[in-house]
């Protein structure tokens, strides 16, 4: 079958092959009902600009789709990436998929039909064989695809990652400087790829030491960390320390501390994986790892401008190390 031109476009929208040029190049000069015809049209036809001419179909849009905006660290990281990539003249479209695959699957389907450069995205499962079927569509529509925190065995243009396991190992160095004998730690899912970096960090750490360790497997979301966490002290006395897995977890730990008359830090001793932001205003000092979202943010969006500049070329993957925070 023939490859899709400007010319092809052009003819069916009624306009001319400048105006569908500019649609892509730059796209706030083209009236907005025509642009999204444009746009409509090459979506049908399956449009994809040349490799060695990509510039034609240049929008200067990035899209960023993450799993939940709710989440502090997936808000602050989409807003990291944001301002970075305003600042190198691109406008950002944002997308939460809400953890759900549908709405994941609608919003990357938008991104397709308004052209945009290049993808970031953060996926709603942390199983790395996930393999959702737009990313074939975001392949043959040649728009690169950079991945933040979650990895794919999919084909993209790079990632970057928190290096889960130095994290699970440092909080579990941080409990046995404590002295804590009786840890708990909550997590996300136990095929969670995630999951299994920082609980097998945490076990690392404790090695063979006497250290009573039980590991409750939920969800990185608030709710289910809470109802999970509420199971386990019906049949457990509380620990002298629970390490949660994200700050989500974290939240709920503390709500039920809250709902129980449990005094963080005196009655049990916190540990986050992630900051928990102004807890100090509810006079609470929580010990976490912090991950620099600014240095996330450049390498996501470095990696993206480059697949862009060469689609022909593979990015690579970046692994960010996570600060620990005691103080």
């Amino acid at each position: 079958m023939p490859r899709t031109t400007l010319e092809d476009i052009a003819r069916l929208a009624s306009v001319s092959k400048i105006t569908v040029s500019r649609a892509f190049s730059s796209p706030e000069k083209v009236h907005a009902e025509t642009r999204n015809q444009i746009l409509r049209i090459a979506r049908e036809l399956n449009y994809v600009p040349q490799s060695g001419g990509r510039d034609t179909a240049v929008t200067r849009t990035l899209g960023v789709v993450n799993p939940n905006m709710s989440n502090p660290f997936f808000g602050r990281l989409t807003r990291e990436i944001t301002l970075a990539a305003r600042a190198r003249g691109y406008t950002v479209l944002v997308f939460d998929s809400y953890e759900s695959e549908t709405l994941e699957a609608e919003a990357i389907g938008k991104l397709i039909e308004f052209s945009v450069d290049a993808v970031i995205l953060s996926v709603i499962s942390s199983d790395i064989d996930y393999h959702p079927g737009y990313l074939d569509r975001l392949a043959s529509a040649g728009i690169p695809v950079v991945l933040v925190d979650r990895e794919l065995k999919a084909a993209h243009y790079g990632g970057v990652y928190i290096d889960n396991l130095d994290c699970g190992y440092q909080a579990g160095r941080y409990c046995l400087e404590q002295g804590l004998e009786q840890l708990l730690a909550v997590s996300g899912p136990a095929d969670s790829m995630v999951s299994i970096g920082r609980m097998s960090g945490v076990r690392e750490a404790i090695g063979s030491r006497q250290i009573s360790l039980d590991v409750v497997y939920s969800d990185f979301t608030f709710e289910p960390a809470y109802h999970a966490l509420c199971e386990y002290l019906r049949d457990h006395p509380w620990p002298q320390g629970i390490i949660g897995a994200n700050n989500q977890i974290t939240m709920a730990v503390l709500k039920l501390c809250h709902e129980r008359g449990v005094v963080p830090q005196r009655d049990v001793q916190l540990f986050s994986i992630d900051d928990i932001e102004h807890s100090d205003v509810f006079g609470l000092h929580i010990p976490c790892i912090h991950h620099n979202l600014p240095e996330m943010a450049q390498q996501a969006l470095q990696l993206a401008l480059a697949a862009i500049q060469s689609p022909e070329r593979r990015g690579f993957r970046t692994v960010v190390r996570g600060q620990l925070l005691a103080q």
